[in-house]
């Protein structure tokens, strides 16, 4: 509407887009990875999806049942294979996994293999050196398994329990990434120069 001494109405500013993600929140690591194909999500989805399909696969192969041996081999590489990380670390971990995986079928006295998957996925992950400590959970597991998991049919024991510590223990490894960098970014901002409250020559 005109102002009544003919001069134009100043219009109102557009209003700020608001920021997807609000400052000093906690995102993934691999998240800011510039990523060639595929979206994050979808990928995630995907290399989450054939790691443990493939890892159950060779679990539960028996003597009856190789061709679960050769599914699991090949879908638990492509998992890590697509995952959204760096080229190296996904390759670094695809033959380790897979041959630790082949040993879990010794039973609970290779139980500790699963630590092995659990450092894969850290290292993929992007997880910070202090949260590896989680590495001491299946460790520990795999110490006492043994003493109650004395036979080969008590065989789902080991997998049902060893599966829950490493979930357990990437979700422990998860938070502490979270919290290592939130205590990091508070001696970061204490450390700074130029905040208002510091002391002037």
């Amino acid at each position: 509407m005109p102002d009544p001494d003919g001069l134009p109405t100043p219009t109102a500013p557009a209003p700020l887009r608001e920021s997807s993600e609000a400052p000093g929140v906690w995102r993934e690591p691999t998240r800011a990875l510039d990523l060639h194909w595929g979206s994050y999500r979808g990928r995630w989805i995907a290399g989450l999806a054939m790691i443990v399909v493939g890892t159950a696969c060779v679990l539960v192969t028996t003597t009856y049942s190789l061709p679960f041996l050769l599914a699991g081999s090949i879908l638990q590489p492509a998992g890590w294979a697509v995952m959204p990380s760096t080229i190296g670390r996904r390759v670094a971990v695809v033959v380790p996994v897979l041959g630790f995986s082949w040993l879990m079928l010794g039973g609970s006295g290779f139980a500790w293999c699963y630590a092995i998957v659990l450092a894969a996925w850290l290292l993929v992950r992007l997880r910070p050196l202090p949260a590896f400590a989680v590495l001491l959970l299946p460790i520990a597991a795999s110490l006492l398994l043994p003493l109650f998991v004395t036979t080969y049919w008590q065989g789902w024991i080991t997998i049902l329990v060893m599966s829950v510590i490493v979930v357990g223990s990437a979700w422990l490894a998860r938070a502490g990434a979270v919290a290592l960098d939130s205590w990091q970014s508070v001696r970061s901002l204490r450390n700074t120069t130029d905040r208002l409250d510091a002391p002037r020559p």
